[in-house]
């Protein structure tokens, strides 16, 4: 049985910022099954079930003071964001002296999209001491390989959705405002907002049932790409069994990620429901004029 790796030196205790998802569960699972036992942090509202089996704090949004207390008490010098989190409301009467003071901080990097929050987060963790590391320096295995990772090889019909989604996507990642797109007969048709890839894809499947997409599907295609100058500590674009889902209900052929600046989540399943579906998994060769840290 082969050891799991990890790329990171890791600390003692590390801290999982836990969103919504599958990855801060795998990211845990992980760090146990190697011999560290996480911190999970969650968010009152958003948290999910499986946080009770590992030591926890609950937090609300806008009580700064607390966390980073509940952090140095721990002696947690290292943290990771994983999974979606729904952007907060700060309310005045929420919040912590801690929160106050941060505040005019936190409000500068909200006012941008989820490349500018991240990175402002990372910039007032490091002010606390706290070093926020990446899911891929925890987990290597989850970073997407280039090539066909599982289906048949892209149609050349397929290969030009897959270049056009690409392009949109690096212009659309440039502005702050997402990380995916799909491309149908030869166009781009719709690209990622504020709703995610799952809403996206749903766009894509009312079209269909309205008449409004005419072409088959056949060669139709979602690509995600990390956002130029994105740091790779956060956020990374992914992909799970809920996207081979959602591809399968928009009638589309394949998915195409950024190898080397992607996840793939619940690998084993993901790639079950692919296969089942008859849907491809394409590495793209990564832009490295926009690569992140």
């Amino acid at each position: 049985m082969s050891t799991p790796k990890t790329s990171l030196k890791i600390t003692a205790n590390v801290a999982i910022f836990a969103g919504r998802g599958s990855l801060p569960r795998e990211l845990a699972a992980h760090l146990r099954n190697i011999g560290y036992e996480p911190f999970i942090v969650g968010i009152e509202g958003e948290v999910e079930p499986w946080i009770t089996k590992y030591p926890h704090q609950l937090f609300v949004w806008g009580k700064l003071g607390q966390f980073f207390n509940y952090l140095k008490n721990n002696k947690i010098k290292q943290v990771v964001f994983a999974g979606g989190v729904t952007r907060p409301t700060l309310r005045f009467r929420d919040m912590d002296w801690g929160g106050v003071v941060s505040l005019s901080k936190v409000m500068a990097f909200m006012v941008g999209g989820d490349n500018s929050l991240f990175k402002g987060l990372i910039k007032l963790f490091d002010t606390h001491g706290v070093t926020v590391v990446g899911a891929h320096e925890i987990m290597p295995d989850l970073l997407t390989t280039l090539g066909l990772l599982f289906g048949r090889k892209p149609s050349k019909k397929a290969m030009i959705n897959i270049n056009k989604a690409f392009k949109a996507c690096k212009v659309l990642g440039a502005l702050d405002i997402g990380q995916a797109a799909v491309a149908v007969g030869g166009r781009v048709v719709a690209v990622e907002g504020i709703e995610g890839t799952d809403g996206m894809l749903d766009r894509i499947a009312s079209m269909r049932a309205s008449g409004r997409l005419f072409e088959d599907g056949k060669h139709g295609v979602l690509v995600k790409t990390m956002k130029p100058d994105q740091d790779m500590r956060a956020d990374l674009p992914a992909i799970g069994p809920q996207t081979i889902e959602g591809v399968i209900k928009a009638g589309l052929k394949g998915i195409a990620i950024e190898a080397g600046h992607s996840l793939l989540l619940e690998k084993e399943e993901t790639l079950a429901k692919a296969k089942e579906a008859g849907v491809f998994v394409y590495g793209l060769e990564p832009d490295t004029n926009g690569a992140g840290k």
